[in-house]
């Protein structure tokens, strides 16, 4: 298939993550300015058209997710401008994005032979991913920032397989 998938977890403690098949992907953490968040992804569109994969087979998957009445204001608004950022960010490399609920793709990794049910607790629920991402992707380097993004990625690319 000659298509890419970036996966975006969208929080600053979140990450980007690149998938084309098989078994390698690459990652990063969310980069810490929106000059170097548009350089990541510019850096992947340019990568890819010189291995001959246009901007129309590129697809963004980033995980649509909201403010929590418990987040306080100062955080909703950081959140909500980093989520914006990856948007325009998008819509600048003229990118397809698709937004999907962190309940839709954890449904596919839901139980999971060697790792069981996704735990509720959040950091519990950080480290779990972690080692499913790893389970996957032996070579990558997955973090807690990374993890989510890596999995977003891969089911979306297997959903279009």
């Amino acid at each position: 298939m000659n298509k890419a998938v970036i996966g975006i977890d969208p929080g600053k403690s979140g990450g980007i993550a690149v998938y084309t098949g098989g078994n390698t992907i690459e990652a990063l953490p969310c980069p810490g300015s929106p000059r170097d968040m548009a350089d990541s992804v510019n850096s992947i569109v340019n990568n890819f058209a010189i291995d001959g994969i246009s901007n129309s087979n590129i697809l963004v998957a980033i995980e649509n997710v909201h403010a929590f009445p418990t987040d306080g204001r100062s955080s909703a608004f950081k959140f909500g401008t980093n989520f914006g950022t990856w948007l325009g960010i998008c819509a600048s490399n003229r990118l397809e994005v698709e937004f999907i609920s962190p309940i839709v793709w954890m449904k596919k990794y839901r139980e999971h032979i060697i790792y069981g049910d996704i735990p509720k607790d959040k950091s519990e629920r950080k480290r779990h991913l972690k080692l499913l991402a790893i389970s996957y992707f032996k070579d990558a380097r997955v973090t807690l920032k990374t993890a989510d993004a890596i999995l977003i990625a891969k089911y979306k690319f297997e959903e279009l397989a």
